[in-house]
This record gives structure tokens, C-alpha cells and sequence, in this order.
């Protein structure tokens, strides 16, 4: 080979060398946050696994519990039921912001590590009569969100779509709405809905309608069920593509749904009834009903929900302990692993034995795992759904600590990973596509 042709060769190996190293670095800066400056911890789990991963998750961690940070970042985190959206129509949020007002937001939700956020689409009472264009109006603001935080967030419609925006980096958000009278009486606005990107619809929320019963009204009357259009309901959610939705049902209504229903249901924010028996929460039997179907019960961090020793309004640690939780944050907020170390450390200094807190939701969690299994557990919060939340799971940032408890409590790696979000992937792919 002559000196001139390894001249070439030697200019040609620089110039690769050159454009791999830029790429490198394009990639490692384009994981902070823009607004922010957070450098946030790498999601490893890419596109070319993302699929593989939810029948048969990865295992990257030889100890969950000192690493239980860096799983969780590394993990999809999935919360199947938000009404951040009731907040910006109400409240005018400003979802790039953190406010007083709100528990999420793109900020908390982001350095909580949510990877794919639902939100719902709660329709209020005196909205009732209008409720399919108030949903079309809440489906737009989600959409403008999309827009003006397109660097950060992104509406998805299918699991594709999730693969591609969580890949990217992006919080991924999908739509669920919170009461069937959105469907009215035509059956073929759920197939509107669902074009829209619309994953499930919850049948009813407290107040019953012309599909079915509430669990409110049936824990007055004793009485309920579907009525004959609520069993074409759920035929043409079936057929559609679309979860059905559980929580807030009626026990009457749910077992009509069980009769009926060829697809995987979900409860997108209930908890377990033989823990604490609230009516909104699932017996025994209705948990073992969702798991035969293939679903998720998705368990809500509303204090009500978990304990009997719930009290309303009382404080979480973000208000008793707000100049603390703060000086942590100011301290650590440029590194997310660090900042969850030192706020975990915290909370274990301080005394908060009479108050709701995470491992009164995962005695929950505990539970369903002994009953049916872990393959059928995922979160649903309800966060800014005028909430009364847990005292150390107060906001959208708190997601960390859970996995910390988790692991704590001597779950496993892909245990872990399939509570955060790959049990609710799993249905979400079979049903919605």
C-alpha cells in the first residue's frame, strides 16, 4: 500500500472518529432538562428491548435495595390515573411549572421518574349533561400540551407511539376518561375516543348513568348492575380496542362487566376492600375477577383509600417539613439518585408512625401479590384529583421512594419493574395495540 492511499485511509478514520464523538456527546446533552438544567439519570430502556422487556423484563441490578434509586430511573414508570388536566381547565395550571396549587406537572413528573403519565379525564357534575364536548375540550388542551412542551412531552395513541416518545426521553401521555355518561347513547363515540387516543373509559364515576351503577349509589340502595346498553358498552370497548375501566363501579355493575368482557380490565385507582373497607376499594373476589381477565389493579395513594386511619386535611411532610424537604432539594437537585438518598435518610429520622404513608400502600400491593400474583399490580395515584395524600408520598416527585420501599421490603428487581409500569404495558399493548 502506497504513503498516499494511508493518508486517506487515516483522514477518512479521523473524520469517523469525529462525527461519533459529536453524536456521543449530542446524546449525553440531550438528556438534561432544558428548563431546568437536571441532569436526569439515563432511561437505559430503548426501543430495540422496550418490547422483549414487558413479557420478559431485563434484570440489570445484583441488589434492588442499594440500587433501588437507580432502578427506578432506569425502569418505565407508568401512573394510570392523573386529573392534572381537571387543574389546567379549572385553575389554568401551567404545566411546566411547579405551584402550590398542583401535585404533578411536567416538572415534579419528571424528576419523579414517570416515563408515561395517563391522564384522566374527570367529568364534574355540572358538566354531566354536556360531557362528551367537555371531553373533546379537555382531549385539546392535552394536545396544546404536547405542543408547547414538545421538546419534553408527547400525546401517544399506541403502544408504538410509546415506544418511540419514552425512547426519545420524552414523558409519554395518554388519555383515560373518568365516567360513562361521555358515551351518552351512541355507541359510536367510543370508537371517536378511541381515534383520538382515548386508552380506557371508566363506566361510571360516583354518580351512576345509563350504563350501569355506581359504588356509591349501590353501597345506599343495594341495588344495581348494567343496564342493556351498559353490556353493549363493554361489547364495543371490546371490539374497539379500549380498556374498561373498574374503579368507581358498582359491585353489581362489576360482575356484569366480568360476564361480559372478552379483554383484560383494569382498576385505574383502587385499593384493596379486606385492608381497609371503603367502598371504592375491591374485594377479595373482584381482585381475583380483574386478574382472570389478564388486568391491573392499580393501587391509589388517596389516603382515604388505604387506611381506616386516615384523617382529612391532615398534613403531609411537604408542609410540616417544607424548609427541610426544600434545603434537601436545593442542595441535590442537580443530581436526582443523590437527592432521593438524602430525602429517604430523612424521612427514616423522623417519626411519622401515625400517619398514612407508603408502606400502608404496599401492604396493599403485599397483598394483591399473595392473592393473585404480581403480574396484575400497577399505580394509579390520583394525583391533583383533590386528593389527601400520603404524608411521605405528598407530590409527582415522590415516585423514587416507593421503589425504595419496595426493595426494602424485599421485592425484586422484575417484580419491581412490573408494579412501576410493565403489568399496565402488558394490557395496554393487548387491548389498545
Amino acid at each position: 500500500m502506497n504513503i498516499k492511499k494511508v493518508k486517506i485511509l487515516i483522514i477518512i478514520f479521523v473524520v469517523l472518529s469525529g462525527l461519533f464523538l459529536a453524536g456521543f456527546i449530542y446524546t449525553k446533552v440531550s438528556c438534561n432538562d432544558k428548563s431546568t438544567g437536571i441532569q436526569k439519570p439515563e432511561n437505559q430502556f430503548l426501543s430495540v428491548t422496550m418490547d422483549t422487556n414487558i413479557f420478559s423484563p431485563i434484570q440489570k441490578f445484583s441488589n434492588p435495595d442499594s440500587s433501588a434509586f437507580e432502578l427506578h430511573y432506569d425502569a418505565v414508570v407508568v401512573d394510570g390515573h392523573n386529573d392534572y388536566l381537571y387543574q389546567v381547565y379549572k385553575r389554568g395550571a401551567n404545566f411546566g411549572k411547579k405551584d402550590s396549587k398542583t401535585q404533578t406537572g411536567l416538572p415534579r413528573l419528571e424528576e419523579g421518574g414517570v416515563d408515561i403519565q395517563v391522564f384522566a379525564i374527570w367529568i364534574p357534575m355540572e358538566k354531566v349533561s354536556s360531557s362528551k364536548s367537555f371531553v373533546l375540550n379537555e382531549i385539546d388542551i392535552l394536545n396544546d400540551l404536547g405542543k408547547t412542551f414538545s421538546d419534553r412531552f408527547e400525546v401517544a395513541y399506541n403502544y408504538n407511539d410509546i415506544t418511540r416518545i419514552v425512547s426519545a426521553g420524552k414523558l409519554a401521555g395518554l388519555t383515560g376518561i373518568e365516567g360513562g355518561t361521555a358515551i351518552g347513547n351512541n355507541l359510536d363515540n367510543i370508537n371517536e375516543f378511541r381515534k383520538l387516543g382515548v386508552a380506557y373509559i371508566g363506566l361510571t364515576w360516583n354518580n351512576s348513568n345509563n350504563i350501569g351503577t355506581s359504588a356509591k349509589d349501590e353501597t345506599k340502595t343495594g341495588k344495581g348492575g348494567l343496564t342493556n346498553f351498559g353490556k353493549k358498552v363493554v361489547q364495543r370497548m371490546n371490539e374497539t380496542g379500549m380498556i374498561i375501566d373498574v374503579s368507581h363501579l358498582g359491585e353489581k355493575s362489576f360482575w356484569d362487566v366480568i360476564k361480559v368482557t372478552d379483554s383484560p380490565i383494569i382498576a385505574s385507582h383502587s385499593n384493596c376492600y379486606s385492608i381497609n373497607p371503603h367502598y371504592r376499594n375491591l374485594t377479595d373476589d373482584q381482585i381475583k375477577a380483574v386478574a382472570e381477565t389478564g388486568g391491573v389493579i392499580m393501587v391509589c395513594f388517596h389516603s382515604p383509600f388505604v387506611s381506616q386511619n386516615s384523617v382529612d386535611n391532615s398534613p403531609s411532610a411537604n408542609s410540616v417539613y417544607q424548609l427541610e424537604l426544600n434545603d434537601i432539594y436545593n442542595s441535590y437537585k442537580d443530581n436526582l439518585i443523590k437527592f432521593n438518598e438524602e430525602r429517604a435518610e430523612f424521612f427514616k429520622n423522623i417519626n411519622y408512625k401515625n400517619q398514612v404513608s407508603i408502606d400502608d400502600v404496599i401492604d396493599h400491593i403485599d397483598h394483591i401479590r399473595k392473592l393473585v400474583g404480581i403480574d396484575y399490580i400497577g399505580i394509579g395515584s390520583d394525583f391533583d384529583g383533590g386528593i389527601n395524600p400520603l404524608f411521605d408520598f405528598y407530590d409527582g416527585t415522590c415516585y423514587p421512594l416507593l421503589t425504595k420501599k419496595l426493595a426494602g421490603r424485599g421485592y425484586t428487581e422484575i417484580e419491581i419493574r412490573k408494579i412501576l409500569g410493565l403489568n399496565f404495558l402488558r394490557v395496554f399493548k393487548q387491548v389498545c395495540g
